[in-house]
């Protein structure tokens, strides 16, 4: 049997079998977010007809580990990083494929003293899911509802000195 197509897949629930976790909305607003581990997401192929599941992390060739520098960043506090990522390669019988993901620590900032083995374990974990949902359909769901964008603005978040700069320039440049 081979595994279904992706107009079949995304029919699957599979937030019967996700875990919730606890997470900060936009607003800083404490929410429970639903995520659907690996070992899951990797039964519910072979359900659905995949015979053979399994990834492997990606090494980066500048760095000769698993982390994906990206581009160095300066917080608003000075404090100095780099925007990491990772990389899965995903074998779901003859269809491989690779995913990146960003190096995620919900709403925070992830520096170079916080990393340690089960956050990059973790996020490869993530990032192998959200590359079977993209391709496969399977768990799309989880993501295609969080990122809708409704043009709602909290202005109450806004400096007043970037909203005049802003005008500034829109002036200049008419």
């Amino acid at each position: 049997m081979a595994l279904k197509a992706f107009n079949e897949l995304v029919q699957v629930d599979v937030r019967p079998l996700c875990d919730y976790r606890d997470a900060k909305d936009e607003n800083g607003k404490p929410v429970k977010v639903p995520y659907l581990s690996w070992a899951k997401c990797a039964k519910l192929l072979h359900e659905n007809g995949a015979e053979n599941v399994w990834y492997a992390p990606r090494v980066c060739p500048q760095t000769q580990s698993y982390l994906w520098p990206q581009h160095t960043v300066t917080t608003s506090k000075g404090r100095v990083t780099q925007c990491w990522f990772v990389s899965v390669e995903v074998h779901i019988d003859d269809m491989c494929f690779t995913y990146d993901m960003p190096l995620l620590n919900g709403s925070l900032v992830v520096y170079e003293d916080t990393l340690n083995q089960l956050r990059i374990n973790n996020a490869l974990a993530r990032a192998f899911v959200k590359g079977v949902a993209v391709r496969t359909g399977l768990g799309f769901d989880l993501w295609a509802e969080g990122d809708s964008d409704e043009g709602a603005d909290d202005l109450s978040r806004h400096s007043i000195y970037a909203i005049r700069e802003r005008i500034e320039r829109l002036m200049t440049t008419k």
